[in-house]
């Protein structure tokens, strides 16, 4: 029997984008039967196996809505207090894990009732790993601990207790993760928000940080599908720039250009339910 998959990468506030795709992905009957999500891609994939219904979406849509940066760092009048007891992030992730709970009330996360898998990357290694049991909390906190920014997460994978941080610095759309469980006839949607590298002027420390991630993050290969998997791309504009990893202004515009984006990419395809 087939099934859809759907991918979700990580791309900060762009990730509002994903809420559009959604819309038109279950507006059209499709319905996802396994998810699979990098950094703020794993939050919207989990809020979406949680409830993988349009009134779910909608009610995500409205927090999204409300985000504001400060939700998800608190006060920057913390960093230099951080930053002098030598502590390896800029922000606490406190209001980041309680978001995730909030958001999503499950303890694990093979507990959700769509099968969902988490990525993260492992600081040891700086390998993806492809999470499909674990607290929903720490795996969601550690896949969108953007480093410097957020403290590393310890998880055990299954080698050890390890740190944890973004899943974007080793994988930002987690196809591997689709490839190596997709089958004959199965359908992988991939809801890809990723921000291309820009030129930017590097006045600071963390613009470098910063710089140097959004390069590595666009530098992968891509996974390869066999030839009976159909791959679905619904990729935002890539020449949008709206703003900050964390500025959330364009949220409506973005549902709208997601929305679009999903629908001319099921046009594309010749997707059907």
């Amino acid at each position: 029997m087939s099934r859809n998959i759907f991918v979700f990468s990580g791309g900060g506030s762009r990730g509002a984008a994903q809420i559009g795709m959604m819309r038109a992905l279950l507006g059209a009957g499709i319905q996802p039967d396994i998810v699979i999500g990098a950094s703020v891609g794993a939050i919207n994939a989990c809020s979406l196996a949680y409830d993988p219904t349009p009134e779910r979406v909608e009610e995500i849509a409205d927090r999204w809505m409300s985000m504001r940066a400060k939700d998800l760092t608190g006060s920057r009048a913390s960093i230099p207090g951080n930053v002098l007891r030598m502590r390896p992030y800029l922000f606490s992730a406190d209001r980041l894990r309680h978001l995730i709970t909030d958001w999503i009330p499950v303890a694990r996360l093979e507990d959700l009732p769509v099968t969902a898998i988490v990525a993260t990357t492992n600081l040891n290694t700086g390998l993806a790993r492809h999470h499909v049991t674990g607290p929903l909390a720490d795996l969601l906190t550690a896949s969108a601990a953007i480093p410097a920014v957020f403290p590393p997460v310890m998880l055990d994978d299954g080698d050890g207790p390890a740190p944890h941080v973004d899943a974007g610095i080793s994988e930002n759309l987690p196809l591997s993760a689709a490839a190596a469980i997709a089958g004959p006839g199965d359908r992988v949607f991939a809801l890809d928000v990723t921000k291309p590298p820009a030129a930017r002027s590097l006045r600071t420390p963390l613009d470098v940080l910063i710089g140097s991630l959004a390069i590595s993050i666009h530098n992968r290969s891509p996974a390869v599908f066999s030839g009976d998997v159909e791959f679905i791309p619904c990729l935002l504009d890539r020449s949008y720039y709206c703003g900050t990893m964390l500025d959330f202004t364009n949220t409506g515009t973005l549902f709208r250009m997601g929305e679009a984006a999903a629908i001319d990419a099921l046009l594309q395809a010749g997707v059907t339910a």
